[in-house]
């Protein structure tokens, strides 16, 4: 749910990278200290790492910013067909 209610924002709007930087820091709340405060000694893996997909090792989260590129990339395209 924390991935996809901006992913359906991203498809047509591009959001402020504080914003995308918030949900992020939420994301990783809800995967490392749950209802506790966040510190970097709680965080098991590095968010990149966390973010690659599951055959290079990492988690299969999608990094928002990335992600929201390419939808608006895929609008731009689709114009072009």
């Amino acid at each position: 749910v924390l991935s996809t209610m901006p992913t359906f924002a991203m498809t047509v709007l591009r959001l402020p990278k504080k914003l995308l930087k918030e949900i992020d820091k939420t994301r990783r709340k809800f995967l490392w200290a749950q209802e506790e405060e966040l510190s970097g000694g709680k965080c098991k893996v590095n968010w990149n790492t966390v973010c690659s997909t599951i055959e290079n090792g990492g988690l299969g989260i999608q990094d928002l910013h990335r992600f929201g590129r390419a939808l608006r990339l895929r609008w731009l395209w689709l114009s072009w067909v």
